[in-house]
């Protein structure tokens, strides 16, 4: 597994700084997550790479393909890809001990139907996911930002919505959760200027928490503490 996370990039030999929806702490990891990694990457990793990846060569079916950005430790996107064993799933973190943890939890589970990329989802969409490929796109719980400041690291922005977009088929689906209202009410209002989008709430705004799926820790710890979860479920008109 190669370590870079963001591809360099120049202009007249002069590097341009991105900005990131992360930041790459020295996040601990565990031996027994780095030893996942080192045994089991083989299984579930696909390096980051400047070419369209082909699903149905990877997965090895024409299943429909749901892409997971940010899926931390893995566990709900585990249950869900053991649970729904007609559609493939390709999980993208930037986070060593959450691959570490999901590969090993992909590994004793015996799931067929995942792989894993761990690089910038901005990247791995625009490089590596061929256009009208992609059935549906969900981020829960991205890292809000909350300071005024930081906005611009946001990973829901006008341009990556647009990059999802082209990466959707015709009625692919992309789901944001988020347990911060105001984050909610940015994303909502950013994509309402995408007219390729239909909302899909009654209300034109966003979806009561009653879906049937499996929940992430995130969400989880959320509901301990009493936030309200904000789903946005849009359908691709593109």
């Amino acid at each position: 597994m190669k370590n870079n996370i963001i591809t360099p990039q120049y202009k007249n030999g002069i590097f341009l700084r991105k900005n990131q929806s992360f930041v790459c702490r020295n996040h601990r990891i565990t031996q027994s997550q780095l030893k996942s990694i080192q045994k089991y990457w083989p299984l579930f990793g696909i390096d980051y790479q400047l070419n369209n990846i082909n699903f149905e060569l990877i997965f090895k079916n024409n299943y429909p393909v749901i892409v997971d950005i940010g899926f931390g430790s893995g566990d709900s996107l585990i249950q869900t890809a053991i649970s729904s064993y007609d559609k493939n799933f390709l999980g993208i973190e930037v986070y060593s001990p959450g691959i570490g943890s999901c590969l090993r939890l992909a590994y004793i589970s015996n799931v067929k139907n995942l792989k894993i990329i761990r690089y910038d989802a901005v990247e791995v969409i625009e490089n590596m996911i061929k256009n009208h490929t992609v059935s549906k796109i969900q981020i829960f719980f991205p890292d809000p930002w909350p300071k005024k400041r930081h906005h611009k690291r946001r990973i829901i922005q006008y341009n990556f919505l647009k990059k999802i977009l082209k990466k959707l088929i015709f009625n692919g689906i992309l789901h944001i959760k988020t347990d911060s209202e105001e984050y909610a009410a940015h994303i909502s209002d950013t994509i309402q200027k995408i007219h390729q989008y239909l909302n899909l709430s009654d209300t034109n705004n966003y979806i009561e928490n009653s879906l049937t799926y499996i929940e992430t820790k995130f969400e989880k710890k959320a509901n301990i503490l009493g936030n309200k979860i904000f789903n946005l479920i849009f359908q691709s008109k593109f």
